[in-house]
This record gives structure tokens, C-alpha cells and sequence, in this order.
């Protein structure tokens, strides 16, 4: 199987699927294959698959469930995500099994490393990634200013841009670049170790902000802005209006177009403000 997994039509993206003695292996786009499968749905409570580790969110999950998912995956290790702590997002987190060490995600031609016990990651944003990556023109430069371990940074820079990637927390940065050296994006990315108010620099067309309270750093951001510049300003829920105070506030005029990525709880919404300066 190793060496299959090696060859050039495979792809590393997607996870093989064994069903019983057969292996099925995910194929390029361009090479010819046997067979499509039909999508495969598990009924039940959902949880996330990070590289090897199996991560559960909202309420603690049932011993059944915790020995379903062992059969049914084999995992490293299994966690429960209580949520985050402080600025640096650090995981508060209980292990159900296993051990919980480094791992690696490949999400879109992309690989992670990390280990969820010490940084967070959200598959739940691979749309909303794929999305900012397919708005980046080549050349752009581009801030990002929570990178964590490079969930947006590394597809930003895959797709041509010039990002300056600033992150608080020393483990994600350790992390972060890491994974410049594995995606050989080391020519395309700048890391600063910091809070992000400290470490901008410079006038960019693009800055992301992917912080549940992005909103407030905005007065920060809008004094590395040109006409044209475009963020991207999460939060949870409709976080327009805060935007529109802090652009009148610095007499800029924007247009804005809101967005909801995920749902993260009971009433709330994980959303993304995308606005241009004029």
C-alpha cells in the first residue's frame, strides 16, 4: 500500500477507503480510473478527523460512540474539545484514548502539522479557505494577522501571494513554519512571532482576519490599507455594524459582503465580513 500511495496518480489529498479486503485509492484528476464511489454517510453525531486523532466538540461523547469511532477508524488518539483559552487559542482539551501527539492533516494539497493538543484546527473553514485562496491574485501581498499554524496563510501563498504571517502563540508558530519548509512556500511567506498589533508592517491589498473578534483590531489594520485593499473580518454573527463604526471612525469608505462559514453552537454562527476600501 506505501508504495502505491507513492506513485504519481494518487491523490494525497484524499484518504484511501478499505472496506473489508479491498483498498480503494483516491486518482488525480487526468488519469483514468475503475470505479466512483457513492458518498458514504455516517448517521449520528458528527466529529472532525485530524490527521490521526479524532476530535469531538459540544457535549462529552458516549463511551459507545468513543468505541464505535475506534473500530470504525482505528485513531491515535481521540479528544474532546472543551473550547479555547485566551488570545493564543489554546485547546482545553480532555483525551478520551490514545495519546495525542504531532500529527499531520493533508487538506487540499496542502499538509499540517501539529498536535491538537497545544494549537487549534478547524476543518469546518475548508470551504471558506478555498474560497480566499481562489480571490488571491498572483503578487499580492498580502497580512495575515492570526496565522496560527498557516490554516489560511499556506493556501494564500499557494495561490500566488506574499504573506506576512503573524501569530502570538510560539507553539503555532513553531508549527507554522514547519509547514513552510513542508509545502515548500518558504520563498513566499514571512513569519512574525508576536501580537499581531506589534508586528504589522508595511501597506498590503490583502488582510485576513480570522479571529472570532477581529472587528476590534480594525484600527490596527486600518493603518496598513490602500485603496483597494481587501479584508476578510471574521466573527461570530453579524459583525457589520461594529465594521461600519470603526470605518467611520477613520473617514474610509467600503463596500461590504457578509457571509456565515459554519454553525458553532446553539444560535451562533461563525461568519466573514469581506470588505474593500474604496
Amino acid at each position: 500500500m506505501n508504495r502505491i500511495l507513492s506513485d504519481s496518480w494518487v491523490d494525497t489529498s484524499r484518504k484511501p477507503w478499505i472496506s473489508g479486503d479491498i483498498a480503494y485509492v483516491p486518482v488525480q484528476k487526468g488519469y483514468p480510473y475503475t470505479t466512483t464511489l457513492p458518498e458514504r454517510k455516517r448517521k449520528g453525531r458528527g466529529y472532525q478527523k485530524i490527521g490521526s486523532i479524532i476530535a469531538f466538540h459540544g457535549g462529552k461523547p458516549t463511551p459507545d460512540l468513543i468505541d464505535e469511532v475506534i473500530k470504525l477508524h482505528q485513531p491515535q488518539g481521540i479528544i474532546w474539545y472543551r473550547g479555547h483559552q485566551g488570545d493564543m487559542r489554546i485547546p482545553d482539551i480532555d483525551v478520551l484514548y490514545g495519546e495525542v501527539s504531532d500529527t499531520v492533516h493533508k487538506e487540499s494539497g496542502i499538509r499540517y502539522h501539529l498536535s491538537p493538543a497545544k494549537v487549534m484546527f478547524s476543518q469546518g473553514n475548508r470551504e471558506e479557505k478555498s474560497r480566499v485562496a481562489s480571490l488571491v491574485k498572483p503578487g499580492e501581498r498580502i497580512c495575515d494577522m492570526f496565522a496560527g499554524i498557516g490554516y489560511f496563510t499556506l493556501p494564500m501563498a499557494k495561490a500566488g501571494g506574499f504573506v506576512h504571517a503573524l501569530e502570538i502563540n510560539p507553539d503555532a508558530v513553531y508549527y507554522l513554519e514547519k509547514n513552510i519548509q513542508e509545502n515548500i512556500l518558504d520563498s513566499r511567506i514571512i513569519v512574525s512571532l508576536g501580537d499581531c498589533r506589534d508586528t504589522i508592517s508595511g501597506i498590503y491589498d490583502r488582510i485576513h482576519m480570522g479571529y472570532y473578534e477581529a472587528a476590534r483590531f480594525l484600527e490596527t489594520a486600518f493603518h496598513h490599507v490602500h485603496s483597494g485593499t481587501f479584508l476578510h473580518v471574521h466573527g461570530i454573527g453579524d459583525n457589520t455594524i461594529e465594521i461600519k463604526e470603526h470605518l467611520k471612525t477613520f473617514g474610509f469608505t467600503a463596500t461590504l459582503e457578509h457571509r456565515t462559514i459554519k454553525k458553532i453552537g446553539p444560535g451562533k454562527v461563525h461568519t466573514v465580513t469581506d470588505v474593500v476600501i474604496l
